[in-house]
């Protein structure tokens, strides 16, 4: 099966618009026949990451964990599916978790991680169960990283100091979720992104972001099936002085032909659709760059805006923080928020994505979405801000009424346009919604759906984290009513809008929760 850029659009927009309808009806769940948590390799040489040693080692030891390593077990009798009024036998997810410090829908982590580092020639997987590299070349595979390098359109002069290729694997997702995958798999994606961006540019000082690479060549140095897992960004690192490890830092011998993966389910299920757009967007020549953003508005605060007071300073980048990102909505209290808390959770949601737009570059398609997302903002209850519906301005730092305005509901709605009743939105501070342009066709063939999608990850990321910087819990959905939270906003079939909403996070107080979530070190 083949699919156009027009069937494509209306594939995604059916994801975007209808996503319930996305599955056949009648979709279960094989709870029992699902993958493991973590990419499993047997017979490799292993690299076990750690403070010290040289500086690239120590950057990805920070980075990785810092990121995407399993740092949280938690335990959840429900098996992280709360009954609801309209489901209350759900399906039974398990009762023991593994936790990183990112969001992802349903708790999946589609999203693995590869290194390429050039001081060693090596090309790595990285295992977040272990916090170790895996190497994947046998000792006769020479200058790996070099190859990788080439395949991702990566300079190396200078050479980095290591490249991160951030993929999806394909049946962590599908097997929950089907073809809504398509969808959650790149938002996925981006929430990886936009965290690894902030602790690259916190560490290294400089980081590029690429998305414009040729897939089949990738995969072919990573040993890969695209139809099974798709390499969908890159992570430049560096420059660094510093050599690589030699090969006397690895573990086991290995095998010479390399590693081989292991898997736990039995059988994986397939979608026409799902697998046709993906390939789709593997084969897409390339996508320019969204249309330009338009100007900021003034520094000073024009009339019938609201102004928001300045900011607490957040840390981002502290352990304490990551600790406290969750995404517990179902624990929301109705307690106010106050006006530092929201302008800080907008603020660094704005911040993100002007550094990843900054990151991937002018000729980027991901550059041009991250610049294109703008941020709107449900006011339910948030000290010196009136309850309504806002376009969130980061110069000057002021909320713009629109769509149906100032005035009390906006929680209530937010709440109704909820497919799933797992948590009560209505009892949120604030909530936050991404908006792209709805149209990606004009910015490419399907890979510029994808640049969206990661934008939106990214934008998705910064409020959670931001959030709990905040003391708050920040709980992201996709499978809402957009066409009544268009509305609400006044974005609903206008060409003069920002476009449509593609997230939304719930962002308030909570409750202590019940079940115990355990932190792990890395041996």
């Amino acid at each position: 099966m083949t699919m156009t850029t027009d069937e494509a659009y209306a594939y995604t927009t059916g994801l975007r618009l209808r996503p319930r309808s996305a599955n056949p009806d009648g979709w279960r769940v094989d709870w029992a026949d699902g993958p493991w948590p973590v990419k499993v390799h047997s017979g490799a040489r292993r690299l076990p990451l750690r403070p010290g040693g040289p500086p690239p080692l120590a950057v990805l030891h920070r980075l990785l964990y810092g990121a995407f390593a399993v740092s949280r077990v938690r335990t959840d009798p429900s098996g992280g599916i709360v009954a609801t009024p309209s489901d209350p036998l759900p399906h039974h997810g398990p009762e023991v978790q593994l936790r990183r410090p990112i969001p992802s829908g349903g708790a999946m982590y589609p999203t693995e991680v590869y290194a390429a580092l050039p001081g060693s020639g090596q090309v790595c997987h990285y295992d977040p169960y272990r916090h170790e590299l895996v190497d994947l070349a046998g000792p006769a595979d020479g200058d790996a990283a070099a190859r990788l390098c080439a395949a991702l359109r990566v300079p190396t002069d200078p050479a980095p100091a290591a490249v991160l290729v951030l993929t999806s694997r394909f049946w962590k997702n599908f097997f929950k979720y089907g073809d809504f995958a398509a969808r959650l798999g790149p938002v996925d994606a981006g929430v990886a992104l936009g965290a690894a961006a902030r602790l690259a540019d916190a560490l290294c000082g400089h980081a590029r972001v690429r998305t414009d690479f040729d897939d089949g060549a990738v995969h072919a140095c990573l040993g890969l099936d695209g139809e099974e897992e798709n390499a969908w960004a890159a992570l430049v690192l560096g420059p660094y002085g510093a050599d690589g490890p030699g090969a006397q830092a690895w573990g086991s011998a290995g095998s010479p032909a390399g590693p081989v993966v292991l898997e736990r389910s039995r059988r994986t299920r397939r979608s026409e659709r799902f697998d046709a757009f993906q390939r789709a967007a593997r084969t897409d020549p390339g996508t320019p760059a969204a249309p330009e953003a338009p100007p900021a508005p003034e520094h000073a605060v024009p009339d019938g805006l609201v102004p928001l007071p300045d900011p607490r300073p957040l840390d981002l980048l502290g352990p304490r923080t990551a600790a406290r990102r969750f995404s517990r909505g179902r624990l929301f209290t109705g307690q106010p928020a106050d006006g530092e808390a929201l302008a800080g959770v907008v603020r660094e949601a704005a911040e993100a994505l002007r550094r990843l737009a900054g990151a991937a570059g002018d000729a980027d398609g991901l550059a041009g979405w991250a610049a294109r997302t703008r941020l709107y903002c449900a006011v339910h209850r948030v000290r010196g801000v009136p309850p309504g519906w806002y376009r969130y301005l980061p110069e000057p730092g002021a909320l713009e009424s629109v769509g149906e305005g100032a005035g009390p509901g906006s929680g209530r709605l937010v709440h109704e346009a909820m497919f799933a009743a797992s948590f009560n939105a209505e009892l949120a501070a604030f909530t936050v919604h991404p908006v792209t342009p709805a149209d990606w066709r004009p910015a490419g063939g399907p890979r510029a759906y994808r640049a969206q999608q990661l934008a939106v990850g990214a934008a998705v990321e910064a409020v959670s984290l931001a959030a709990a910087a905040e003391g708050l819990s920040g709980h992201a959905v996709l499978g809402f009513d957009v066409t009544r939270i268009d509305t609400a906003y006044g974005l609903a079939g206008r060409a003069d809008t920002d476009g449509g909403t593609q997230a939304q996070i719930c962002v308030g107080a909570v409750r202590p929760d019940p079940n115990w979530e355990i932190a792990v070190m890395p041996r």
